[in-house]
C-alpha cells in the first residue's frame, strides 16, 4: 500500500534529519555524509535531488522561536489600511491541472493533510508576481471550526482555510516559504470541489491514519489566481512544524456547506476528542504591513 511507502519515507527522513543535524556539528560526520551523497548521486541523479530537498526541508522547519515570534499568524486584515502594490505580473501556477501520481491524506492529530506523490519534473509550482524565484507544492493543511477559522478580513470570520505550503530550494531567496490561503465561508450550497477532500475524511478519523485517495487535479481544489490578493509575512503552522512564510490569501470566498464542515468537526485529536476547532488566536500585526497585489 502507498502510505506503508511514506510511513517508511517519512521515517527515513527524519532519521535522516537528525544525522545531518549532528554533521552539522562535525567535520568528520560532514565529510561522511557528503561522501555517502556523491555515491547516492553516481548511482541514481534523480533520487538524490529528491532526497536532498527533502533533507532541506527537514532542516529548515527546525527554526528557532525567537525568529517566529516577531511575525504570528492569523492576522485580522484590514482593507483599507492594506498598502496598494501594482504586480508587474501575474502569479503563474504549473503543473496543477496535471493528476499525480499518488494522492496521500492524513489525521496528524491537530489536522488533516494533503500531500502528492508526482515525477520531480511535475510537481506543481508557484512563481510569477512579486515572488523572487519558483516555489514548489509541499502540502495543504486544514483549519476550521464553528465560529471562525483563522485570516479574517474586516473582522469577518470564516469557516474554514485551506493553507497551501510551498518551498524555493534555492538559498538566495528573501523567504523559503509561500503559503496561499484560501478562505471557505458556510452557506446552504456544497462545494463540489472541497467532496474530494470531505467524503474521504471519514477514513482518517483518528489520529495518525492515512488513506490513498483517487488522484484529481490539484487546480480544482486550488483555485488558481493572477491577482487580487492580500500578501504578508507570517507563520505557517500545521501542527507538528511550524515555519516562516509568506503569505498570499485569495479574495475570492468560497462556500462551504454545514455537513461538509461537520465532517471536518467529527475527526479526532490525540486527547481523544473531536477537533471542534484547530485555528490559532488572532494575533496582532505589529509593525508589519499587508499589501493588496493587482495588475
Amino acid at each position: 500500500m502507498l502510505y506503508l511507502f511514506f510511513d517508511i519515507w517519512q521515517q527515513f527522513m527524519q532519521g535522516f534529519g537528525i544525522v545531518i543535524c549532528y554533521a552539522q556539528g562535525s567535520q568528520v560526520l560532514t565529510i561522511l555524509v557528503s561522501c555517502i551523497l556523491s555515491l547516492a548521486f553516481l548511482n541514481n541523479a534523480s533520487a538524490v535531488s529528491l532526497i536532498v530537498q527533502a533533507v532541506v526541508g527537514v532542516i529548515t522547519t527546525k527554526k528557532p522561536k525567537r525568529k517566529l515570534d516577531p511575525q504570528p499568524t492569523p492576522i485580522n486584515i484590514v482593507r483599507k489600511m492594506t498598502r496598494k502594490t501594482v504586480l508587474g505580473r501575474q502569479l503563474v501556477w504549473t503543473n496543477y491541472d496535471h493528476l499525480p501520481l499518488a494522492m496521500l491524506l492524513e489525521n496528524n492529530g491537530s489536522t488533516v493533510i494533503l500531500r502528492i506523490c508526482c515525477e520531480s519534473n511535475m510537481v506543481p509550482q508557484l512563481s510569477g508576481g512579486e515572488l523572487p524565484d519558483q516555489y514548489h507544492l509541499v502540502e495543504a493543511c486544514f483549519k476550521w471550526g464553528e465560529l471562525r477559522a483563522e485570516h479574517s478580513i474586516d473582522s469577518v470570520q470564516f469557516s474554514l482555510e485551506m493553507q497551501v505550503l510551498h518551498r524555493c530550494y534555492q538559498d538566495r531567496v528573501p523567504f523559503q516559504h509561500v503559503s496561499v490561503s484560501y478562505l471557505f465561508l458556510q452557506m446552504g450550497g456544497r462545494n463540489d470541489p472541497l467532496t474530494q477532500i470531505t467524503e474521504n475524511l471519514r477514513c482518517v478519523a483518528h489520529p495518525d491514519s492515512k488513506i490513498e485517495l483517487p488522484a484529481f487535479d490539484l487546480a480544482s481544489l486550488m483555485n488558481p489566481f493572477g491577482s487580487s490578493f492580500y500578501s504578508y509575512t507570517g507563520t505557517y503552522d500545521n501542527g507538528v512544524q511550524v515555519v516562516p512564510t509568506m503569505w498570499l490569501i485569495n479574495t475570492h470566498i468560497f462556500p462551504i456547506s454545514s455537513e461538509q464542515l461537520s465532517q471536518f468537526g467529527a475527526l479526532c485529536g490525540r486527547d481523544g476528542n473531536r477537533i471542534k476547532c484547530n485555528a490559532r488566536q488572532e494575533q496582532p500585526l505589529g509593525n508589519r504591513s499587508v499589501h493588496f497585489n493587482f495588475i
